[in-house]
Protein backbone atom coordinates (compact mmCIF):
# COMPACT_ATOMS: atom_id res chain seq x y z
CA UNK A 1 0.00 0.00 0.00
CA UNK A 2 1.14 3.48 -0.79
CA UNK A 3 1.76 6.15 1.74
CA UNK A 4 -1.12 8.36 0.58
CA UNK A 5 -3.69 5.65 -0.12
CA UNK A 6 -6.76 6.58 1.91
CA UNK A 7 -9.51 5.06 -0.27
CA UNK A 8 -10.14 2.24 2.19
CA UNK A 9 -10.77 4.72 5.00
CA UNK A 10 -13.25 6.90 3.09
CA UNK A 11 -16.74 6.91 4.56
CA UNK A 12 -19.94 7.80 2.78
CA UNK A 13 -21.21 11.08 4.09
CA UNK A 14 -24.58 12.73 3.77
CA UNK A 15 -24.36 15.87 1.63
CA UNK A 16 -25.16 19.12 3.43
CA UNK A 17 -28.70 20.47 3.03
CA UNK A 18 -27.71 23.14 0.50
CA UNK A 19 -26.22 20.44 -1.78
CA UNK A 20 -29.23 18.11 -1.85
CA UNK A 21 -31.14 20.04 -4.51
CA UNK A 22 -34.49 21.76 -4.57
CA UNK A 23 -37.04 20.70 -1.97
CA UNK A 24 -40.07 18.93 -3.52
CA UNK A 25 -42.47 21.44 -1.95
CA UNK A 26 -40.68 24.28 -3.71
CA UNK A 27 -40.89 22.37 -7.00
CA UNK A 28 -44.63 21.97 -6.47
CA UNK A 29 -45.07 25.67 -5.77
CA UNK A 30 -43.09 26.51 -8.90
CA UNK A 31 -45.20 24.13 -10.99
CA UNK A 32 -48.43 25.66 -9.69
CA UNK A 33 -47.13 29.18 -10.36
CA UNK A 34 -46.24 28.21 -13.93
CA UNK A 35 -49.92 27.43 -14.44
CA UNK A 36 -51.55 30.14 -12.30
CA UNK A 37 -49.51 33.18 -13.39
CA UNK A 38 -50.40 32.97 -17.13
CA UNK A 39 -54.10 32.34 -16.37
CA UNK A 40 -54.17 35.26 -13.94
CA UNK A 41 -52.27 37.44 -16.42
CA UNK A 42 -54.71 36.64 -19.23
CA UNK A 43 -57.72 37.44 -17.03
CA UNK A 44 -56.11 40.70 -15.94
CA UNK A 45 -55.22 41.51 -19.57
CA UNK A 46 -58.86 41.07 -20.66
CA UNK A 47 -59.93 43.46 -17.91
CA UNK A 48 -57.18 45.97 -18.80
CA UNK A 49 -57.94 45.94 -22.53
CA UNK A 50 -61.66 46.45 -21.92
CA UNK A 51 -60.90 49.24 -19.45
CA UNK A 52 -58.45 50.81 -21.90
CA UNK A 53 -61.04 50.77 -24.69
CA UNK A 54 -63.58 52.47 -22.41
CA UNK A 55 -61.03 55.11 -21.38
CA UNK A 56 -59.87 55.73 -24.95
CA UNK A 57 -56.35 54.37 -24.77
CA UNK A 58 -54.65 54.54 -28.19
CA UNK A 59 -54.50 50.83 -29.01
CA UNK A 60 -53.65 49.87 -32.61
CA UNK A 61 -56.71 48.87 -34.63
CA UNK A 62 -54.95 45.69 -35.81
CA UNK A 63 -54.96 44.40 -32.23
CA UNK A 64 -58.72 44.73 -31.80
CA UNK A 65 -61.39 42.23 -32.82
CA UNK A 66 -60.80 38.66 -33.96
CA UNK A 67 -57.44 38.31 -35.80
CA UNK A 68 -57.61 38.09 -39.58
CA UNK A 69 -55.84 35.00 -40.88
CA UNK A 70 -54.24 34.86 -44.33
CA UNK A 71 -56.32 33.03 -46.98
CA UNK A 72 -53.53 30.52 -47.57
CA UNK A 73 -53.71 29.45 -43.92
CA UNK A 74 -57.49 29.10 -44.10
CA UNK A 75 -57.16 26.36 -46.73
CA UNK A 76 -56.04 23.94 -44.03
CA UNK A 77 -59.02 22.08 -42.60
CA UNK A 78 -57.56 21.83 -39.09
CA UNK A 79 -57.02 25.60 -38.94
CA UNK A 80 -60.60 26.24 -40.09
CA UNK A 81 -61.89 23.85 -37.41
CA UNK A 82 -59.79 25.63 -34.75
CA UNK A 83 -60.98 29.08 -35.88
CA UNK A 84 -64.61 27.96 -35.83
CA UNK A 85 -64.16 26.49 -32.36
CA UNK A 86 -62.48 29.67 -31.07
CA UNK A 87 -65.25 31.87 -32.49
CA UNK A 88 -67.65 30.01 -30.23
CA UNK A 89 -66.06 31.83 -27.26
CA UNK A 90 -66.48 35.54 -28.07
CA UNK A 91 -65.56 36.63 -24.53
CA UNK A 92 -62.13 35.00 -24.88
CA UNK A 93 -61.36 35.82 -28.49
CA UNK A 94 -62.60 39.41 -28.69
CA UNK A 95 -59.49 41.61 -29.03
CA UNK A 96 -57.32 38.47 -28.97
CA UNK A 97 -54.06 40.07 -30.14
CA UNK A 98 -54.29 42.91 -27.61
CA UNK A 99 -55.13 40.42 -24.86
CA UNK A 100 -52.11 38.24 -25.73
CA UNK A 101 -49.72 41.20 -25.88
CA UNK A 102 -50.96 42.51 -22.53
CA UNK A 103 -50.71 38.96 -21.13
CA UNK A 104 -47.04 38.66 -22.11
CA UNK A 105 -46.25 42.04 -20.55
CA UNK A 106 -48.11 41.13 -17.36
CA UNK A 107 -46.34 37.75 -17.10
CA UNK A 108 -42.99 39.55 -17.28
CA UNK A 109 -44.05 42.15 -14.70
CA UNK A 110 -45.57 39.63 -12.27
CA UNK A 111 -42.59 37.28 -12.64
CA UNK A 112 -40.17 40.14 -12.03
CA UNK A 113 -42.03 41.32 -8.94
CA UNK A 114 -42.16 37.76 -7.58
CA UNK A 115 -38.41 37.33 -8.18
CA UNK A 116 -37.58 40.56 -6.36
CA UNK A 117 -39.90 39.64 -3.49
CA UNK A 118 -38.41 36.13 -3.26
CA UNK A 119 -34.87 37.54 -3.24
CA UNK A 120 -35.75 39.99 -0.47
CA UNK A 121 -37.43 37.31 1.66
CA UNK A 122 -34.52 34.91 1.05
CA UNK A 123 -32.07 37.59 2.14
CA UNK A 124 -34.06 38.12 5.36
CA UNK A 125 -34.83 34.53 6.31
CA UNK A 126 -32.34 32.45 4.31
CA UNK A 127 -29.03 31.03 5.46
CA UNK A 128 -26.33 33.47 6.53
CA UNK A 129 -24.09 34.95 3.90
CA UNK A 130 -20.97 33.58 5.53
CA UNK A 131 -20.61 30.03 6.85
CA UNK A 132 -18.75 28.97 9.98
CA UNK A 133 -15.44 28.74 8.13
CA UNK A 134 -15.81 31.90 6.04
CA UNK A 135 -14.41 35.25 6.97
CA UNK A 136 -15.97 38.44 5.62
CA UNK A 137 -13.70 40.52 3.42
CA UNK A 138 -11.47 42.94 5.27
CA UNK A 139 -12.54 46.55 4.95
CA UNK A 140 -9.36 48.49 4.41
CA UNK A 141 -9.19 51.98 3.03
CA UNK A 142 -6.36 52.08 0.54
CA UNK A 143 -4.73 55.40 -0.14
CA UNK A 144 -4.39 56.36 -3.75
CA UNK A 145 -0.87 55.98 -5.07
CA UNK A 146 0.72 59.32 -5.86
CA UNK A 147 4.15 59.86 -7.35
Amino acid sequence: MGKYNYFSQRQKSVPPPHRRGVHPVMRGIGCILMIVVPIFSYALAVVLVNYGLQQGWPLPIEWLGFPQLPPLLLRLSSVVALVNWLQGFPALTNNLIANLIFTIVLIILIGGMMSILYGYIYKLFGPPEYGPTDVPPVRVKVKRYKR
